[in-house]
């Protein structure tokens, strides 16, 4: 970021307590560029409060997230981000991204227009109902949508310590909240699949942990009376593709993965049975968990 071509911006640097020297190499950089604002956690508090606190510590009118091990096509990409948002006066820029790990291209949909509801919410959906873009780091977003999630995290999970898709539910928020939105295609992020990040070294307590989360967050977030019915409708299509990846974990030779399965998916039942559609699924999976008992 400190070599982008559009200067007048703010660095604002989340160490959420790190063990290593990352705070002291943070402290170096920004004795040399006043535009690095540090935010220290008292502790580490995970993904969810850092994003927050990131957030709550800037003061420009656009906001754009992220990741320490990823990369920007170009010099450029903040200054043509910026000159399209003040052009288009769209809520939300969003832009492809590449994934090193597969080596592939990822496109918005409704490619060069500006878009908005019901459109600009179906957007992170393709018409397979599968979400290509759930992504909160391939969108520059104006401050004020933040605000808007924020005050929801704020009321519901503030102090949960969720480390794993939580910019899933940051995404669908404020894309929900926004009343614009200009895809572009246009090369602009570089996504690395870091195999010591915090995705990828979640022990499977807490994968199972933060799919009880998302179904609780879908659940809040889509309650409300005042919501369009196609809300309704993306709704189903998320807890569907929830109940897809816990299914993938299930097939995992692994009796632990298996016991915190069953232990998840007998939560929902409990608490959430009337948001999982297929029948068919419950009854197969009630019967494993009554073979494991």
């Amino acid at each position: 970021m400190q070599n982008q071509t559009l200067k007048n911006i703010e660095i604002i640097a989340i160490n959420d307590h790190s063990s290593d020297k990352s705070l002291n190499i943070l402290i170096e950089l920004a004795k040399n560029d006043k535009r690095i604002r540090i935010v220290n956690n008292d502790k580490n508090r995970g993904l969810l409060y850092s994003r927050a606190m990131g957030i709550l510590s800037s003061s420009g009118e656009y906001l754009w997230n992220i990741d320490p091990d990823d990369e920007l096509e170009s010099n450029n990409a903040l200054k043509f981000l910026y000159k399209k948002a003040k052009i288009t006066k769209a809520d939300i820029i969003s832009f492809n991204i590449r994934r090193k790990d597969f080596n592939q291209i990822v496109k918005c949909r409704y490619i060069n227009e500006v878009i908005k509801q019901p459109k600009l919410f179906n957007s992170i959906f393709n018409n397979d109902n599968k979400m290509i873009d759930f992504f909160i780091w391939n969108k520059l977003i104006k401050k004020e949508l933040f605000m808007k999630a924020y005050k929801f995290f704020e009321k519901y999970i503030y102090m949960w310590k969720w480390n794993f898709h939580e910019d899933l539910v940051w995404s669908i928020l404020v894309n929900k909240f926004a009343k614009s939105k200009m895809c572009l295609d246009k090369l602009v992020y570089i996504y690395n699949n870091n195999n010591d990040s915090l995705m990828n070294n979640q022990n499977n307590r807490i994968q199972f942990q933060n799919i009880i989360y998302l179904h609780e967050m879908y659940k809040k977030i889509f309650s409300s009376k005042k919501d369009e019915k196609y809300l309704f409708a993306e709704y189903f299509k998320l807890i569907n593709i929830i109940n897809l990846k816990m299914g993938y974990l299930l097939l995992i030779n692994d009796d632990k993965l298996k016991k915190y399965f069953i232990m998840t998916f007998q939560y929902l039942i409990d608490n959430y049975n009337c948001t999982i559609e297929q029948k068919n699924y419950i009854k197969n999976i009630t019967n494993l968990i009554k073979e494991k008992k």
